[in-house]
């Protein structure tokens, strides 16, 4: 499949009070600095498109990795005609969704109200556009931008240069983005702005809050080019001069070929071509974060904006990612299909650390805070164990244990209670929200360092941090089979609710968050009593009315009602927490209850605008459909191997780096819901796990599927 045939507004219809993804339709080159989207309703905030929506209010410049971290740095493109410069016109349009093209490589829209086409194709730093006004009845016509905060301008004789300041809650308050862009034939006599008062002033430069620049030209057709920098307008410039001289057309070939390059990757046939379409519309996703945040300079060396120092520096940074969510699937299925990027992302992070002092926890641009733990120790292990960027892993190591075993900075950077996790063995929850969380995520890390420390041989350092790895066990209550809440007092909180939302846990309950020890699974169940205790707990959890009570939240969140809406129980598919639960029957003995559950869950994704069954989180979601497809996943990612689930398609062939792995699948049909049998490379295989090794020089493996489960 070609990116020409993917819809990229899977996912997009959204509220605060309900996900089907919470994506937005970006338009933009593989891990590029922007993207854009059309907007249809600025009033909406975070939420600003809606795909069934007729109202354009024109294309938005965004960095908005997700509704609830928000957007930064951007800016709104409309191309408008108007009769008096001094009477403000309505600047909102109407187009079709049905009749405009939404493709990661071009966007089209018609606007029936200033009757424009507009094309845009988007570059790694900026766009081309192209706007043909179809008839103009009216004085005036050209391109309003729209600047959202801070801003100054000043039009050239060939366009014009801007600098957008409008990012809230970072290391600078005052990060700015600098843009370029060309319009042809301008016309400056009758060009200006408003203020944020509405009042027009005739004039070729000017600075304030909330700017509307009317950028008036002669030209029917105008042929644009925007680019941006956060080091400089300078940067800006130079980005701007490696593009403006490419036409559109090649410059969307260049796009579509970067696509391309990574959807071609996989090759599946197959006989449902709903799900196909679903698949390759998620690969769409998985390739969009992180973002790249540093640009190549005169000489081409990578120089990026350090908004601690607040000044350029040299090297690579990556941004908008959120490591608690990513690091389940993203990263692991970047190691099978395009590993080349992982050297970079690594390099990216540690940059992060060299600036801050700790290593990344969410970034946008710089550290949110957001989301327990330290998860980026995950991605770091996984590649360590895989043999990936083992250049870096000395210079990693030491940035993990020194990120993990300082006093947190604030709430941004680094373990928050370590003084309490060091002396109990667990975060209490009288002193600190979320703790059962926080504990997990901290015994996973420490067992991320130790992995990272085995493959460097550093045997004790391992030991050390591997033993430090269980003390989630110190929460956890065999009688109930639930991790719980302790207080500093080393006593269970009180009045312990299972389907109780918040305070304790994360984004849910103990049913979704007590069984996420990805690295002990097998010691979390022997503590439990042993694979039958496991199992049953894994039933109930399935079979369990999907109730909730608001808890900690004090209101009906999303989360919850998408676990209700879809009732799988209280296996809330819809957040990241539940992603490895299906897979953990395999590991009780029962891989059959694996099978028919991904496979039920698998119908709770398509590729249209309610494309998922919760907000997807930077590829997360998608990445846990396409490992669902084909047929493994990684529990826990820091050990490189994958629990065999059940494949999806009749025959899928990963392109890998030398050979290709080809998966195939016998009686494919939707009554079968069972693996009967499996063969690596025409061996019977009977266990129920993969390592990545295994798996990355294997050419084939063949799955058969039955009615009825097999011993």
């Amino acid at each position: 499949m070609q990116i020409t045939d993917i819809d990229i507004r899977q996912g997009t219809a959204n509220t605060p009070e309900r996900s089907h993804g919470n994506c937005l339709p970006y338009v933009g080159v593989p891990f590029g600095m922007n993207y854009f989207s059309v907007q249809t309703n600025g009033a909406a905030g975070a939420w600003f498109f809606q795909p069934a929506s007729p109202r354009f209010e024109g294309i938005r410049l965004t960095h908005q990795p997700s509704p609830w971290i928000g957007d930064y740095c951007h800016l709104l493109l409309t191309a408008a005609a108007w009769e008096d410069p001094t009477k403000r016109p309505d600047l909102v349009g109407n187009y079709r969704p049905a009749e405009a093209t939404f493709n990661a490589h071009r966007l089209e829209v018609f606007d029936d109200h200033f009757n424009v086409f507009t094309k845009l194709v988007p570059t790694t730093y900026g766009a081309a556009l192209r706007y043909t006004f179809t008839t103009l009845e009216t004085a005036h016509h050209g391109i309003a931008l729209q600047l959202p905060d801070q801003g100054q301008f000043k039009l050239t004789d060939t366009g014009i240069k801007l600098a957008v300041s409008d990012y809230h809650g970072g290391e600078d308050p005052n990060l700015t983005m600098y843009v370029e862009l060309t319009v042809p034939n301008l016309d400056v006599a009758n060009s200006g702005f408003y203020d944020q008062d509405n009042h027009w002033h005739a004039a070729t430069s000017g600075q304030g809050q909330r700017l509307t620049i009317m950028i008036a030209t002669k030209a029917a057709q105008l042929d644009c080019y925007l680019t941006t920098s956060y080091v400089s307008a300078a940067q800006a410039q130079l980005n701007l001069s490696r593009i403006q001289e490419q036409p559109l057309e090649a410059l969307e070939n260049e796009s579509a070929n970067s696509w391309n390059d990574y959807l071609n990757r996989v090759s599946v046939r197959d006989h449902h071509p709903a799900v196909v379409k679903t698949f390759y519309t998620c690969l769409y996703r998985l390739f969009l974060f992180p973002q790249r945040f540093y640009e190549l300079d005169i000489d081409n060396q990578p120089v990026h904006y350090d908004t601690t120092a607040q000044t350029a520096k040299a090297g690579v940074l990556y941004t908008n990612n959120g490591f608690w969510d990513t690091s389940k699937t993203v990263y692991s299925l970047f190691s099978i299909l395009a590993p080349e990027l992982l050297p970079k992302f690594l390099r990216g992070f540690l940059t992060s650390y060299q600036e801050t002092g700790f290593l990344p926890r969410w970034l946008a641009p710089d550290e949110r805070g957001m989301m327990p733990g330290n998860l980026v120790d995950s991605i770091i292990a996984e590649c360590a164990k895989k043999g990936i960027a083992t250049q870096l892993m000395p210079e990693l190591l030491a940035a993990m244990r020194d990120s993990d075993s300082k006093a947190a900075a604030n709430e941004r950077y680094g373990r928050q209670g370590s003084a309490d996790y060091d002396l109990l063995g667990y975060i209490p929850a009288d002193k600190y929200p979320e703790s059962v969380n926080w504990t997990q995520d901290y015994s996973y890390s420490d067992y991320c360092i130790g992995q990272v420390a085995d493959t460097l041989k550093q045997p004790a350092v391992a030991e050390k941090y591997w033993q430090l790895s269980k003390r989630y066990l110190n929460l956890l209550d065999a009688d109930s089979g639930f991790l719980r809440p302790k207080n500093s007092d080393g006593q269970f909180k009180a009045d312990f609710v299972p389907d109780r939302w918040g305070s304790d846990y994360t984004e849910g309950s103990a049913w979704q968050n007590s069984y996420s020890a990805f690295h002990d699974i097998p010691g979390l169940m022997v503590a439990l009593g042993g694979a039958d205790r496991f199992d049953a707990q894994l039933t109930a959890l399935c079979n369990t009315k999907p109730s909730y009570h608001v808890g900690g939240y004090q209101m009906v969140i999303h989360e919850m009602a998408e676990m209700a809406a879809v009732d799988y129980g209280q296996l809330a598919i819809s957040n990241q927490p539940s992603f490895h639960l299906p897979y953990l029957f395999a590991y009780s003995g029962h891989p059959e209850k694996t099978q028919v559950t991904v496979k039920q869950l698998r119908k709770l994704f398509n590729a249209g605008p309610e494309g998922f069954p919760g907000d997807e989180d930077n590829g997360s979601m998608a990445g846990w459909f396409i490992f669902a497809c084909l047929g493994f996943y990684p529990v826990c990612p820091a050990n490189a191997e994958y629990v065999l689930g059940i494949p999806a398609f009749d025959a899928v062939t990963l392109h890998l780096d030398g050979h290709d792995l080809t998966l195939t699948t016998a009686n494919n049909h939707e009554h079968n819901n069972f693996v009967t049998s499996v063969k690596v490379d025409g061996h019977d295989y009977h266990d129920q796990l993969i390592s990545h090794a295994q798996l990355m020089t294997a050419h084939h493996l063949d799955a058969r599927l039955g009615l009825v489960p097999s011993k």
